[in-house]
This record gives structure tokens, C-alpha cells and sequence, in this order.
């Protein structure tokens, strides 16, 4: 047993001690007794794990190599460059590359990782791994698997069973892409088929929503209706929204006030959307 004097624990100004047992935090408090060794922290502030709400663990450094390059920078490209790459995916590949990314975020004081995992392979191969990963890492790491259809709940023949597929497989959040279906219709209708399966799987839901710089489009107030009409917003999670920051003032105050009553979530990814989006706009296009 290891008992830590002198600590700055954020949010507990009133304790300065805690006692570790192999690796786990027993007590938080003063004055806690006797210890096989005792650190003395001098002031040092004290924080609880960060969490990483939003990754891919399945294709995480599969960019780098010869022919993977993103060469537009754009987020179409991206996809893509990950649709002719995973065919040659094994589950020793993301198993070695998911494990090399937590690693790095493990250095960071990183114990939590929500991570999607794309569903759009008729072998689910990323799936697999991150499944059984998960479980491997259990004592080290929390690991969170949404099952994301990235190219396409309808757009990808096939998706919406694989996605089932996935769920029993034991996913924990069910995702969607609807800007990326071919029309709007679809992607509203991608939505309502995400929310049912949530539902009926008692999941979690993740949307990569409105990841353009298009401020029409409106998946957002779409899935925020759908949510809100199933008391399922506290549940429900929306990420990139990167459109929502395009929308005029009156549309942006009547959505807020929507979006508190649903009580959805929130995510964003300021470190991919900085260098994904704007790349279409014609006056920063004319000043470089």
C-alpha cells in the first residue's frame, strides 16, 4: 500500500492524501494511517483521467505508406483513401496500430476512449479486433465502440445489417454518417432507421453529423427531432456539427433553445475539422 501526502486534488481542496493498492485508488482523505511507503507530492496538482471522446482506432496511422496519402486534404478524399486501404486489412493490423494509438494516448493520461469503428466491411474486420481488444485492455483502458457506417448507411449496400451484426457482437453506441448518403431523403431516413436500432439494442447513438461547410445542411435539427421526440437525447450524441457554425442568428438561437430542451450531446474534433473544412471556400482560395 502507497499513501500520497501533500496532494492538490482537483475538485477536493479538503483532502491532500490518497492510498493506492497495486495500481488502484483505495481512499481519498487525511490523516489515512499507515502505509508500506509514503510519496510525499509537494503541491502537485492531482487529476482524474482524461477521456478521449472521439477516435478510430481501427484506422489510426493507416494513412502513412506509400499510395495512402490524403494528397486534396479533404475529408471525400479521406474516406476513400480509407475504402481502397481497409480491403487488405487484417486483424492483426488493427489490433498492432489500435495498440500503438492507445499507447500514445495512455502517455497522455488518457484512460477513456470512445473509438469508431467502421461497420462498411462485409468482414467487420476492424470490429473484431476492437472487440476483443477491448476486453484485452480492460484493466489498462475503457474502451467505448461505436459501430459507424462510414460510407454510407444506405449508400454502402449491405451496412444496415452488418450494423445489427455489430451490435450483437456487443457495440456499445450505434453511428451514422447521413451527409454522406447520396440524397437528403436518405439521410434523414439513415436517422430514423440509427435511432430505432438504438432502441431496440438499449445502445448509445454517435452521429457524424453536418461535417461540411455547407450551412444548409440540417441533419442536426433532423436528429435532434428524432431524439427529442423519443425522450432520447441524453443518450444521444452529435459530432463535427461543423455546419451549425455557418447558420445565420435567428436559425442558431431557435436550434439552442431546442437543443437544451432534448438535452442532446455534443462533440467536436477542432484538430481534423481545422485542417479538413474551409478547403472549398473561394475568398480564402483567392488570398492564398
Amino acid at each position: 500500500m502507497k499513501k500520497f501526502i501533500n496532494a492538490n486534488i482537483y475538485g477536493n481542496s479538503e483532502s491532500h492524501e490518497f492510498l493506492v493498492d497495486n495500481g488502484q485508488f483505495k481512499e481519498i482523505g487525511n490523516d489515512l494511517g499507515i502505509a508500506d511507503e509514503v510519496i510525499d507530492l509537494q503541491g502537485r496538482l492531482v487529476l482524474p483521467p482524461y477521456v478521449d471522446p472521439h477516435l478510430h482506432l481501427d484506422y489510426i496511422f493507416s494513412g502513412l505508406g506509400e499510395g495512402n496519402a490524403n494528397v486534396s486534404g479533404t475529408l471525400f478524399e479521406g474516406i476513400q483513401r480509407w475504402s481502397d486501404n481497409k480491403k487488405s486489412l487484417t486483424e492483426e493490423m488493427v489490433r498492432e496500430r489500435a495498440i500503438e494509438g492507445i499507447q500514445k494516448e495512455l502517455s497522455k493520461g488518457v484512460q477513456f476512449i470512445r473509438t469508431h469503428v467502421d461497420i462498411t466491411d462485409p468482414n467487420l474486420t476492424g470490429m473484431k479486433a476492437l472487440i476483443k481488444l477491448r476486453e484485452e485492455l480492460i484493466d489498462i483502458v475503457t474502451l467505448q465502440i461505436v459501430a459507424f457506417p462510414q460510407e454510407g448507411f444506405f449508400r454502402y449496400k449491405g451496412a444496415e445489417c452488418l450494423m445489427e451484426d455489430a451490435l450483437k457482437m456487443g457495440a456499445d453506441v450505434v453511428g451514422g454518417i447521413p451527409h454522406f448518403e447520396i440524397s437528403y431523403e436518405q439521410g434523414v431516413e439513415s436517422l430514423k432507421s440509427i435511432v430505432n436500432m438504438a432502441i431496440k439494442y438499449n445502445v448509445m447513438i454517435d452521429i457524424h453529423c453536418d461535417e461540411n461547410d455547407d450551412p444548409n445542411s440540417r441533419f442536426l435539427e433532423v436528429l435532434n427531432a428524432l431524439v427529442m421526440e423519443k425522450d432520447y437525447g441524453k443518450y444521444t450524441t452529435a459530432s463535427h456539427t461543423c455546419s451549425f457554425g455557418s447558420v445565420d442568428n435567428s436559425y442558431a438561437n431557435k436550434m439552442l433553445g431546442l437543443f437544451k430542451e432534448s438535452q442532446i450531446n455534443f462533440i467536436s474534433c477542432p484538430t481534423e475539422n481545422a485542417h479538413l473544412q474551409g478547403r472549398g471556400d473561394s475568398i480564402l482560395n483567392a488570398v492564398a
